[in-house]
Parts: C-alpha cells; sequence; structure tokens
C-alpha cells in the first residue's frame, strides 16, 4: 500500500478505509499486493493474552494443507494479527532492487504466507510419572495469574490448558540479546556513581549564576537580562479589562435586581386561584367533543378503563376455565 496513505487511514471510517485498501491495491500489480486483511491499529494485538502464542512456540494446524502437521512460530506480524511459521506455504513475491537483502540476486523471492492464531493450536510437552515425555495439543488456553518473566522483564500472564487448568504451558524463552561495542555491562548500569552529601547545600562552585550559563555575546541580551519593566511590557503581563460603560452597568444592575424579585416558587393560594380558573373554564365548555377528550385524559377516565379491562379479563379466564371442565367431561365419557 502508498506510503501516503498510512498515516491517514487510521482516523477514516471503515467505509472509506477499505475504498482506499481496495484503490492501492488495484494500482499496483499483484505481486506487490500486500498480504492479508488490514488491521485498524486499535484491533490490532498487543497483549500475550490476544495472541496465545509467541515466537519459539510449537503449534499443530487444525486448518490447511499442513493440517495435522507440528510447527514452529517464527515471528508475529501485528498489522494483520497473524503469526509467521517455519512449514507455512510460501508464495513468489517480487522485491524492488533497493529492498535487495545480502546475497540476493534475482527479483523474486519465495515469501511465506501468515497464518491466524485461530488456526493452530498451542503444543506443550509433559512427563510421565516414569519419566517419559509426551506431547499434548491444547484446543484452547486461559490466562490465570501472573509472574515476573526475568527474560521478558515483564509481568506475564499464566498460560494454563482450558479445562485442565493444573496444565500449565510455559513461554517459550527468548533468544537472548547480543551486546554490541556500545552496550553498558547491567553491573556498571546499576552501580551509583553519585551520593548528595546534603540538600541543602550544593556542590556547584560558589561563583555560579545563571548568567554564567549564557553565551556573553549572545544577540540582544536585553531579552533575557531586564531590570526595568517598560510601559509595553506592563501592557502584555496586564490582563485585558472589560471596558463597560456606565449606562451598561446600570442595566445590568436593573436585571440583577428584577431577576431577584421575580418569584420562583408558587404558593398555595395562587394555585388555588389558578386550579378554580381552569375548573370553571372546562365546566362552562358546550362543544361535545372537546368535554369528551377532557374526560378521557382525566384520572377518573383512566380508572375506568383499568377497572373495564380487569372485569374483561376475569370474564376470559372464567371462559378459559368452563371450556377446560367441558373438554375434561368429553375426553371422560370418550373414554367410557
Amino acid at each position: 500500500m502508498s506510503k501516503r496513505y498510512t498515516g491517514v487511514l487510521e482516523r477514516l471510517p471503515q467505509h472509506f478505509r477499505d475504498f482506499f485498501m481496495r484503490r492501492a491495491d488495484q494500482s499496483q500489480i499483484p505481486a506487490f499486493r500486500s498480504q492479508g486483511k488490514y488491521i485498524p491499529e486499535e484491533k490490532r494485538y498487543t497483549r500475550p493474552e490476544q495472541w496465545k502464542v509467541l515466537e519459539g512456540d510449537r503449534v499443530m494446524f487444525v486448518k490447511g494443507p499442513n493440517k495435522g502437521k507440528i510447527g514452529k512460530v517464527l515471528g508475529l506480524q501485528p498489522f494483520t494479527n497473524s503469526i509467521y511459521t517455519d512449514i507455512a506455504e510460501t508464495e513468489p513475491l517480487a522485491v524492488p532492487r533497493q529492498l535487495w537483502q545480502e546475497d540476493q540476486n534475482e527479483y523474486l523471492i519465495d515469501y511465506p504466507k501468515t497464518v491466524s492464531p485461530d488456526d493452530v493450536r498451542v503444543v506443550a510437552t509433559l512427563v510421565r510419572e516414569d519419566g517419559t515425555e509426551y506431547d499434548i495439543a491444547a484446543e484452547d488456553v486461559i490466562f490465570k495469574g501472573k509472574y515476573f518473566d526475568e527474560d521478558y522483564k515483564k509481568m506475564m500472564p499464566i498460560r494454563r490448558v482450558k479445562y485442565h487448568e493444573h496444565i500449565i504451558i510455559p513461554w517459550p524463552r527468548p533468544d537472548p540479546a547480543e551486546d554490541c561495542v556500545f552496550s553498558t555491562p547491567p553491573e556498571v548500569a546499576e552501580e551509583r556513581s553519585h551520593v548528595e552529601n546534603s540538600i541543602l547545600q550544593f556542590e556547584q562552585p560558589a561563583d555560579f549564576t545563571i548568567q554564567s550559563l549564557r553565551d556573553p555575546i549572545m544577540k540582544r541580551p536585553y531579552k533575557w537580562d531586564k531590570q526595568v519593566l517598560k510601559k509595553g511590557d506592563i501592557t502584555k503581563l496586564t490582563a485585558p479589562g472589560i471596558p463597560y460603560s456606565e449606562t451598561k452597568k446600570a442595566m445590568f444592575e436593573e436585571r440583577r435586581q428584577i431577576r431577584e424579585s421575580q418569584i420562583t416558587e408558587m404558593s398555595a393560594e395562587v394555585m388555588e386561584f389558578i386550579g378554580s380558573r381552569v375548573a370553571e373554564h372546562l365546566n362552562n365548555v358546550t362543544d361535545p367533543n372537546f368535554k369528551q377528550y377532557v374526560d378521557k385524559v382525566s384520572g377518573q377516565y383512566r380508572k375506568q378503563k383499568l377497572a373495564r379491562r380487569e372485569k374483561e379479563k376475569q370474564l376470559l379466564d372464567l371462559q378459559i376455565k368452563e371450556a377446560e371442565k367441558r373438554n375434561k367431561r368429553v375426553t371422560r365419557a370418550s373414554a367410557q
């Protein structure tokens, strides 16, 4: 896929992302098209619990042409959530000249295909009581508990066989890292080379000042060596005020007094007065349709409706019971 899309794909919706991936594949020859389905960054596997296998694990294939064979995990491919194995299928891939590896003398190479972690099962070696060893392929694994792994230098989950949690499958041991000439030995890195004698007294020279750290021929020293603030500096350091006129101030005060004088809670006398006026208006209505609507939304109408439904339900239950008794009598008569 073209590099101009890599920084934008993560921010696009899914349908736009699929569209650009299809266009990128169509613009390239089949040999250079990306393998596997592109996985957004937020859905990629980042923890061992998600991968379930790591580099160096022995796995058994349960799908594909290599079904039943046992191989070894050679690496992980995060942007497709898949793994590389040592007995995976290969396909020819054209590599540009600028990406050739050492001792490569042709454009086509056999590139291994990736495998989904769901298509393999972890293989573990167990020991019987007599000392003999045998292999098992775990149908699934679960993770319970954690421990600090000295080789991985972090907390690792404990991998167990599902439904047989007493069987623990250890993580593969990573290859030891080779130190280069610029590496610091661990015993030297852990050695303490400085100890403070006091938290009040420092070891800097007596003539140490901030000015001694600055370049003496630095241009425009007034930028950092000011002794007196000018009018422009004071203006920059003073927060701007809101210039309200006396008329606006009087208006704000009048609004404040109006808000304070407004009634926020209704008294019982006012509620009774409003209720009496509404009841008087409703009692004087002569339109039959409006009167019917008022009766329908009133509480009395709702009570009558619920009572009518309850009566209909009781009648229906009574009919059902009578029908059941009648069916029993018919069944007994037919049996005799």
